[in-house]
């Protein structure tokens, strides 16, 4: 066929062909299952975490399925040690299996999804359901839903419109049966490098690669049996293979949270654990999975979506108990302040550069271990203190009542002579019950008022005769009578005596903390003893008063001080309830990795401000250069944003939980007015008055040498509008600049007056343009604050580092965007199309170019592909941006044409059979 005009097409060979040590290489390697490494930066991360999760981690606790196999062992006489072992092994491979089962049967269809939304929902039964059986571990009604959808999605053959009104939209349906790619991590590495990296470079690939090709001493199959693996302390990574024509956004948490209401109930229900575990399997279904196993998101995406309640906050702050210094966060404090003041003040931190410390660790097992030593210490440390106090609480209650303790307390508080130890003891008692029950100072009386109104508190009252609510009423009434003693005994100046100090060793450990005392120098001096005023108020057995150990109280001070300790612990507990108290009917699923998924609930970090920032001042820039660029009028308007700030979380009871309101100081548009004298005065010196904010003297484009002074005053007030409530007024920010500069801008436009005498100045306004453009594009290069992603292919990678001996510099843009090496970043998209649309891998490629007349040669946006799809080359035709970010080929036949007959008729184009 001839070619009409002075155009001619041609191919030219510019071939990428493997080296045969790669090839080989390639043909005997297995790829790597694992999904693409989703690279983010720090708002990318908050972005994502709004966004369901293809990727999560189980952590697995062995030790309750040990101790259980263990007691057997002992029983029978056996070797218990090796049970317990093969016990936890077993218990391992029993939760991936059940769970992998549970997944698979969503994404086929045969399970339907529970929603996460109730009030969305068109499921009439289940909502009835899950509303009754909201917030109890164990709920018939909800077992016996369950059991009937389960035993349907083995075959039972029940049209799932009679089960309840299901319809197509609560089900999946992929047709590949297994979706699941399981591993279990032996040592963390560049295979979950979407934990240790914000941007992908070229050490990044090189680490990925070296990883993937030594993955046996970093990952294996989830449900290995090999007896060297730890099963005590173990973590399994899950990744869903969801297709590209499925939304898994728009189903995701629904998805997420049908796993964990079928994983609970199956482990009871199935047979599945017993398979796996013949002589152990009867026996796990007896442990309580939900305090065994927690699931967490492989990166910064979400299984549950972030929301500013106490809930989400308690839980996520799980987080701080995973760094290598997790036993030295705030759960473990006397009084802590709770997740909403870390999320408030703590403010952005670094994300994605192993924070957690998971690489510090030689082995993963290792890992776990410390975050779950941590957890359960500091699980077993609140629940006990509550347990404590619920006792006391009770003890006290059945004793006597409020009028009787306070008239107990009334002749030692005002006694006739009183000792230097009986001054201590009045002191303790009158400072802590004024931090505690004071609604004068308000302290913390406020929070303790709260503490009866949250449901995850009033359950942990459970069986107790002493009700949460009578506890509080009884406090607030001894309480009120002490504080009105302590009153009396300032006005009669009981600790003003000649040559008293108190000693302050004898206040309980909370009261030291909240007043910020030192710790007593030695444990002599911390064992300060409650004074005896005779015998014991209240004691364990009337019969032996004299016992050692025998007491409850020593006096009325005594017991009303560790009333007042119990509901300080019970305050306490509560700030942090959510993730520690329960006895959950579901597993945890902590935003563990992503500190933004709170900071972002909150509004306190808004990934999407620096974006908007940049254009509007772009916007204000392009104006002012067209209000004064142009002319030699010596002013410019000089525009910034200050970004919106939480200055409050304002707490809100609803429900019997707690949801914060977030309190936002708007965003707020700084104006500087700039006076440049240099057009008028030929003197590049320039002068900023900017009445509303506290900006710093930049206006010139390029400084040279320069002289500068600045003037800034930014504050504000703190009102106090009621006793423990401080409120901030805005700041009143304002700046006088001036300074003097060798500089472009100043020097360009002096001369542009003087010596033309023009009232246009066209170097100016270019300059003003070039400024404005200049200040966009750098905003726009924000590597933090402006969400970027990039995705990895690990086989790719590999590939690629097989075939080079190494990652080539031109190779790193194109893997980071989760395509393979070729002649650039289009042809890339192109090849990674073809093997998306055929299933089959790209063999060799040829970009294609076309000559003109001269012999000049230009790109063509089409690239011939050689591959096992068909027997000759494919042409695929494409267009595509320069930075590969807009890549789309033509929807006729994918963009394909077969440059022979057998391709052809396999894409389906061979119309006249040729």
């Amino acid at each position: 066929m001839k070619e009409a005009g002075s155009m001619g097409k041609v191919i030219l060979m510019a071939v990428i062909w493997m080296m045969a040590s790669g090839a080989d290489a390639q043909a005997t390697s297995t790829p790597v299952q694992l999904n693409k490494l989703r690279i983010t930066n720090r708002a990318q991360c908050a972005v994502d975490s709004e966004v369901p999760t293809e990727s999560a981690f189980i952590v697995v606790d062995g030790y309750n399925a040990g101790k259980l196999v263990y007691s057997l062992g002992k029983n029978i006489g056996s070797n218990a040690e090796a049970m317990s072992a093969e016990g936890m092994q077993q218990f391992r491979i029993a939760v991936t299996r059940l769970t992998k089962v549970i997944m698979n049967k969503l994404m086929a269809g045969q399970l339907p999804l529970l929603p996460t939304n109730l009030k969305t929902s068109t499921l009439t039964g289940y909502n009835a359901i899950a509303e009754k059986c909201q917030n109890k571990t164990y709920c018939p009604e909800l077992n016996g839903y369950l059991s009937r959808i389960w035993d349907n999605s083995e075959g039972a053959g029940l049209r799932w419109e009679s089960l309840d009104k299901f319809n197509g939209s609560h089900f999946m349906s992929m047709k590949k049966v297994d979706r699941v790619a399981c591993f279990y991590v032996k040592r963390f590495s560049a295979l979950q490098e979407q934990l240790n990296s914000v941007e992908v470079d070229k050490s990044v690939l090189l680490s990925v690669a070296q990883a993937a090709i030594a993955r046996d001493k970093y990952i294996t199959d989830c449900e290995s049996a090999d007896a060297t693996l730890d099963s005590r302390n173990s973590i399994i990574q899950l990744d869903l293979k969801i297709p590209r024509s499925v939304e898994f956004g728009r189903v995701g948490f629904d998805f997420w949270n049908s796993v964990k209401i079928y994983l609970s109930f199956a482990w009871r229900y199935s047979n599945i654990p017993l398979q796996v575990a013949p002589e152990y399997g009867q026996m796990f279904r007896s442990i309580a999975l939900e305090e065994s196993i927690m699931m967490i998101p492989n990166g910064c995406k979400s299984i549950e979506k972030p929301e500013c309640d106490a809930a989400t906050l308690s839980m996520n702050s799980i987080r701080e108990l995973a760094r290598p210094d997790g036993d030295e966060t705030e759960h473990r404090k006397e009084v802590p302040k709770g997740p909403e003041d870390d999320v408030l003040n703590r403010g952005p931190r670094d994300v994605n550069d192993d924070f957690l410390g998971t690489r510090s660790y030689d082995d993963a097992s290792d890992w776990v271990e410390n975050f779950r030593k941590n957890y359960v210490t500091a699980r077993g440390s609140m629940k006990n203190r509550v347990q404590s106090a619920i006792q006391f609480l009770n003890i006290i209650g059945g004793a006597m009542t409020p009028a009787e303790l306070t008239e107990f307390v009334r002749p030692l508080a005002f006694a006739k002579t009183y000792s230097n130890q009986h001054r201590d003891e009045l002191y303790y008692l009158c400072t802590e019950a004024r931090l505690a029950g004071d609604q004068r100072l308000d302290f913390m009386k406020t929070g303790i008022d709260k503490v009866q109104q949250l449901e995850v508190m009033q359950r942990s009252f459970q069986g107790s005769q002493v009700q949460l609510a009578d506890a509080t009423r009884y406090f607030d009434k001894v309480a009120e009578n002490i504080v009105s003693f302590c009153d009396s005994l300032e006005r009669e100046k009981v600790w003003n005596a000649t040559g008293y100090t108190v000693n302050k060793n004898g206040f309980h450990a909370w009261a030291r903390e909240l007043l910020q005392l030192p710790p007593p120098a030695t444990i002599a001096a911390a064992d300060v003893q409650p004074m005896k005023f005779g015998a014991p108020l209240l004691v364990w057995d009337a019969t032996r008063v004299s016992e050692p150990g025998n007491s409850i109280c020593a006096s009325a001070i005594d017991c009303s001080r560790k009333l007042i300790k119990s509901m300080v612990d019970l305050y306490a507990v509560a700030k942090y309830a959510d993730a520690f108290l329960p006895v959950n009917s579901t597993v945890s699923t902590p935003d563990v990795f992503n500190p933004y998924a709170d900071l972002k609930a909150c509004k306190v970090y808004d990934p999407w401000f620096q974006t908007r920032r940049a254009n509007k001042r772009l916007m204000a820039d392009l104006a002012s250069t067209a209000l004064f660029g142009w002319n030699a009028l010596p002013l410019y308007i000089d525009v910034d944003f200050r970004p919106p700030k939480v200055t409050s979380l304002n707490a809100l009871i609803k429900n019997g939980a707690v949801k914060f309101d977030p309190k936002i100081q708007k965003e707020k548009m700084e104006v500087a007015l700039l006076a440049d004298f240099g057009p008028l005065m030929g003197a590049p010196c320039a002068v900023s008055i900017a009445p509303n904010s506290a900006k710093d003297f930049s206006f010139y484009a390029f400084n040279g040498i320069s002289v500068n002074y600045c003037k800034i005053r930014d504050g504000g007030d703190v009102v106090g509008r009621s006793p423990g409530d401080m409120v901030s007024t805005p700041p009143v920010s304002k700046s006088y600049c001036g300074g003097c500069s060798i500089n472009f801008v100043g020097v360009a436009g002096g001369a542009s007056v003087s010596s033309g005498g023009m009232p246009l100045n066209p170097i100016k306004l270019g300059v003003y343009l070039f400024r404005s453009i200049h200040r966009y594009i750098t905003a726009k290069k924000d590597k933090v604050n402006i969400p970027r992603l990039q995705e990895v292919d690990v086989n790719r990678v590999v590939e690629t580092y097989k075939r080079y001996g190494g990652i080539p510099d031109h190779c790193v843009d194109q893997l980071a965007a989760g395509v393979g090496c070729y002649q650039n970043i289009c042809a890339a998209k192109a090849a990674d199309y073809f093997e998306r649309y055929t299933g089959k891998k790209v063999k060799h490629l040829e970009m294609e170019e076309l000559t003109d007349a001269n012999g000049n040669t230009t790109p063509s946006s089409a690239v011939i592909i050689q591959s096992d799809y068909c027997n000759g080359k494919v042409r695929v035709k494409y267009s595509c941006s320069e930075d590969g970010k807009k890549f789309k080929t033509y929807e006729k036949f994918g963009g394909m044409y077969g440059m022979s007959k057998d391709c052809r008729q396999t894409i389906g184009h061979n119309f006249w059979g040729f």
